[in-house]
């Protein structure tokens, strides 16, 4: 009850004339104090915070969240948004730093108080959360560019959208290394692999790492657009040596190197291109790999299928495979790496069984057939030439559908053939062909999400990974997408 009581028949208007004036005053006393809350919370953003001493604004910057233990996210660029175009390398993929996050791992700021073989000065050593070694049933997997953009994000992608068990992250020596003598020039790449391998362990991921492109420094003969390893192999065992150690337990496989048939990606100093050298480099390289790690599942680089031979430029990758049993390359390896393009023919077709398609506007699979069209000739030519186990460590099929460009990149005109649907309908098949076979440890599709984060428009040079990859440039599913995620991984 009020303790004041008004007598509406002496004054009728007093009763009205008060709640005003009351309401009046309370409206300016809010007004004022939220005037006065508005001041200070604008001198607060503008200098830095209560008793700040800073007179500039500060500029407000997207936070890529990184989900894996112990790592502090930094404020970085945006995480490859559609339609970003950041830089690439001549391979078509960003180099690791690159318009990417810049996370750090908790005790990064100090450095590591271990001397073993994957310390790295400035950087806390790495932690495994979940160390374990390469399953031995059929693994699933797919590849993402995974330095660009929000890694957390992808991971999960891969992990919960897609329901995989496997990843591979090509790892270029270069970028982890630019200078012989000091690793603290590339900190901020190594605390980005550490960031994704920790995110992925911690996803359940299992990892195969590729280790490619030896640094400059390392090679005397440079050409432009190719790699190679160094003139040295000792250097590069090192170098293996180091991330082997580093990882230990988050990381279940290692691929030595890729396509060492060509030039692109083996230019050496001899010019010589042939399985018996490349068995020189894995006598140097797998001891260094097995002496850290001996658990870890150590795999032939892939050849590239490729049918083609002329010296110093390519070797077809059934001499190349034979060349490489003879010299005893087998014995050195636990798997043999596979590369299966799919060009524009089914995986169930073999290249000698007269598959024709009337239509193709590619014709090089029925008007000149070869082992190297084949997903399964190629498959199972290598299985026959080795005995060992196979890990597929790309494969996938190229198609411009619905990709927003006209034509096709370069070389690769045989993406005008596939459509959307076929890609997907093809990979489940391959994926179950590779399960049936009984000899084929893992598969892995090329790729998730090149297609965003290369920088190249998909009918433009080194634009070519954008037509494998199962989004759209808007970051729409394409059907691949669907059908992986819903497709049976008994």
């Amino acid at each position: 009850m009020s303790r004041y009581t008004f007598n509406p028949k002496i004054d009728p208007g007093r009763d009205r004339k008060r709640r005003l004036a009351i309401g009046a005053l309370a409206f300016a006393v809010v007004f004022l104090s939220g005037l006065a809350l508005f001041i200070i919370g604008v001198r607060n953003l503008t200098s830095g915070g209560p008793g700040s001493s800073q007179t500039t604004p500060t500029q407000f910057a997207i936070v890529v969240t990184i989900y894996a233990p112990d790592v502090t996210p930094q404020a970085a660029v945006t995480p490859a948004p559609t339609g970003s175009q950041p830089q690439a390398t001549s391979q078509g993929s960003t180099a690791p730093g690159s318009n990417a996050p810049t996370p750090t791992t908790g005790a990064a700021a100090t450095a590591g108080t271990s001397n073993g073989p994957g310390s790295l000065p400035g950087l806390a050593d790495f932690v495994c959360p979940s160390p374990h070694v390469a399953p031995t049933s059929f693994g699933y997997g797919i590849q993402s560019d995974w330095p660009v953009g929000d890694i957390g994000y992808w991971n999960t992608i891969m992990a919960e959208r897609l329901k995989l068990n496997w990843t591979k992250a090509q790892v270029r020596w270069r970028d982890f290394q630019p200078d012989p003598n000091d690793y603290s020039k590339a900190q901020t790449n190594w605390q980005l692999l550490d960031a994704f391998t920790a995110d992925a362990n911690k996803k359940g991921l299992n990892i195969l790492f590729g280790i490619i492109d030896a640094p400059p420094w390392s090679r005397s003969t440079i050409k432009p657009d190719k790699t190679g390893p160094p003139d040295d192999y000792t250097l590069a065992a090192k170098f293996f040596a180091k991330v082997m150690a580093r990882y230990k337990g988050c990381v279940q496989a290692v691929e030595v190197w890729n396509e060492m048939n060509i030039d692109r990606e083996w230019t050496t100093k001899s010019g010589v291109i042939a399985g018996s050298e490349y068995v020189k480099f894995l006598k140097v390289v797998v001891p260094a790999i097995r002496a850290v790690n001996p658990s870890i599942m150590v795999v032939m680089g892939a050849l590239a299928p490729t049918g083609y031979t002329k010296p110093g430029q390519s070797e077809d990758d059934f001499a190349y495979m034979d060349q490489f049993v003879a010299a005893g390359g087998p014995a050195l390896v636990d798997c043999i790496g596979v590369h299966l393009n799919g060009y524009n023919m089914p995986p169930d077709k073999e290249w000698n069984a007269g598959y024709n398609n009337p239509a193709a506007k590619f014709r090089g699979p029925f008007d000149n057939p070869n082992h190297s069209w084949s997903f399964k000739s190629t498959l199972y030519g290598y299985y026959q030439r080795t005995s060992k186990p196979q890990c597929v460590t790309e494969f996938g099929w190229a198609s411009m559908q619905n990709l927003g460009v006209p034509g096709n990149p370069p070389h690769f005109e045989f993406a005008l053939d596939n459509t959307e649907k076929q890609q997907a309908d093809w990979i489940v098949q391959g994926f179950q062909i590779m399960r049936d076979a009984g000899f084929v440890r893992f598969g892995i599709v090329f790729n998730l999400d090149y297609i965003q984060k290369i920088g190249q428009k998909p009918n433009q040079a080194g634009g070519d990974p954008a037509t494998y990859s199962i989004i759209r440039p808007d970051g729409a599913p394409r059907p691949a997408f669907d059908a992986i995620a819903n497709m049976a991984k008994p």
